[in-house]
């Protein structure tokens, strides 16, 4: 779920609708929608189209539940 928040955080920030990302990315605005809410799980590849229609880099974490950083 935090994947769909970022998205949608994301988009907002820049001042886009879905309709407009979806222009800027070839990415049907459906499946934008559908990550925003949850209910898809994009790939990688996906994630990195929505972030250069953004001009935003992504970043993935592995973040340690203990003390430890992986």
């Amino acid at each position: 779920m935090d994947v769909a928040r970022k998205v949608k955080e994301a988009r907002i920030r820049n001042g886009l609708s879905q309709i407009e990302l979806a222009n800027r990315t070839g990415i049907d605005q459906t499946v934008i929608s559908g990550i925003e809410c949850g209910k898809r799980n994009p790939s990688v590849k996906i994630l990195q189209r929505l972030a250069d229609g953004m001009n935003a880099d992504i970043r993935i974490e592995f973040v340690s539940k203990g003390d430890n950083i992986l």
